[in-house]
């Protein structure tokens, strides 16, 4: 696999990007939703397959980043790691599965993919192997079963590549949390999101709510405020909850479009707003499905 996915040509960036579909399960359609995330010693690229995972996952890697890259600078001030940059590319957990760590001259390189998205624990574990004095590439190889392999050899092959990924990512666990000051990520009308504990939680005018930030991200009407949970919509006003509604379907993958109007909020699945499936009153504080 190419290792120079990042240059300073951002064209060149986003086509390369474009290429993670190449990576993907014949069995699974695919539509790779991507963001690259600089700063000053990592690059960090990440694909979500048709953006299934919604804003919050990109915010999530936002802050990931902000804070792994103090890590790294860190490990370089130490002379632990060589003064060169972090390449990361991480490809959505439903896309085929491998895993390489490679370096060179100018650069470390990370590619990851059919992996679950991994923790700031699990990324500080990733920088880690780079400064082992025994350093070797790591490489794991999930190809298709080789001409001269039998099924069975093959299957072996993928149960101990896949027993080496996890033995690798656990590999840290147990050490001591690296330290870093809580910091907003996203803020709008007056609600932000705060990075802390490698996790995002809400704030109104600096109070902490109890919604967990696994849905689409919250809007606001005159002095109310719709947050959006995996299969709920609260509406609050003055720190309280005075409506609740259901969704009735089944939990739906990626990000709402949502539509605010002075007295009305239109909940659509697509950019289409005629075609709205749920709709909230202002005066009525009242949630109407669309029936069409």
């Amino acid at each position: 696999m190419k290792k120079t996915i990042f240059t300073d040509n951002t064209k060149r960036i986003f086509l390369l990007l474009s290429l993670f579909v190449l990576y993907t399960t014949v069995a699974k359609a695919t539509n790779c939703s991507s963001r690259v995330f600089q700063e000053e010693k990592i690059n960090l690229a990440i694909c979500d397959n048709y953006d299934r995972s919604g804003e919050r996952l990109f915010l999530l890697f936002k802050a990931r980043t902000k804070v792994l890259n103090d890590y790294i600078k860190d490990k370089i001030a130490k002379g632990e790691l060589q003064d060169k940059k972090f390449e990361i590319s991480m490809y959505d957990p439903v896309y085929m599965r491998y895993m390489e760590l490679t370096q060179g001259k100018n650069g470390y390189f990370v590619d990851m993919s059919g992996i679950s998205y991994p923790t700031l624990g699990q990324l500080m574990t990733i920088v880690d192997y780079f400064t082992k004095p025994n350093w070797k590439p790591f490489i794991v190889d999930f190809s298709y079963r080789r001409d001269d392999e039998t099924n069975e050899a093959a299957e072996r092959r993928y149960e101990a590549e896949d027993n080496k990924i996890t033995n690798f990512l656990k590999s840290g666990v147990g050490y001591a949390p690296y330290a870093y000051q809580p910091f907003t990520i996203w803020k709008r009308d007056n609600i932000s999101l705060e990075y802390s504990s490698d996790s995002l939680r809400y704030l109104i005018d600096e109070k902490p709510l109890s919604f967990q930030a696994n849905a689409t991200l919250p809007v606001k009407i005159k002095d109310r405020y719709l947050f959006f949970q995996d299969d709920n919509i609260f509406v609050v006003q003055d720190m309280e909850i005075i409506q609740t509604f259901k969704l009735k379907e089944a939990y739906y993958d990626g990000d709402y479009v949502v539509y605010v109007h002075p007295k009305w909020v239109n909940i659509c699945r697509w950019g289409d707003e005629e075609s709205w499936i749920y709709s909230y009153s202002y005066d009525k504080n009242r949630f109407y499905k669309n029936t069409k």
